[in-house]
């Protein structure tokens, strides 16, 4: 048998002669060399956040988180809501509440304000001694309110004065 000689049958013999052998080494960078402290920056931090605002805020967290620890279990679960929603989260939604109790609840709190309007009421009556101011026949005061206002008397003399005058002109 005669083989014919190709190219792949030529680099199979040879394969453990060609073999390579490479190691991956993967790129490290290269440190900065520490820059010289003759060169100061003046410029300041553009930064949104220092280490010095994110302490203070530890701080603040850490001040609100014991200022809880005094309170008891239903205001201590209040706090808790209200400082979660302070950072961010959705407050949470109101409980259910029957409907008709929500009306009866609601007729309650207008009986009150209504007793509270007569209690205001009845206080101020007292108070005032039950002054009570006279109304005022004169339509034209309000028109003329940044001018003043327009007195009965004027408006007698007025007629008075003109009645005469007419008079005189009659009898001539």
């Amino acid at each position: 048998m005669s083989l014919i000689v190709t190219k792949a049958a030529l680099a199979l013999k040879n394969a453990e002669q060609n073999f390579q052998v490479v190691k991956f080494e993967a790129h490290k960078p290269k440190k900065k060399q520490a820059e010289v402290p003759d060169k100061i920056e003046t410029k300041p931090q553009l930064t949104p956040f220092t280490k010095r605002d994110l302490e203070l805020k530890k701080v603040r967290h850490e001040i609100v988180k014991f200022g809880m620890s005094g309170f008891d279990a239903t205001k201590k679960e209040e706090a808790k809501i209200a400082l979660a929603v302070s950072l961010g989260a959705k407050p949470p939604k109101r409980e259910y509440l029957n409907y008709k109790e929500l009306m009866e609840k609601r007729k309650q709190e207008k009986l009150k304000e209504k007793e509270d309007k007569q209690a205001m009421i009845s206080k101020s009556i007292l108070q005032t001694g039950g002054k009570k101011k006279k109304k005022t026949n004169n339509d034209v005061g309000h028109f003329l309110s940044g001018y003043g206002k327009v007195q009965k008397k004027d408006l007698k003399k007025k007629d008075e004065s003109s009645s005469k005058k007419k008079k005189k002109k009659r009898i001539v």
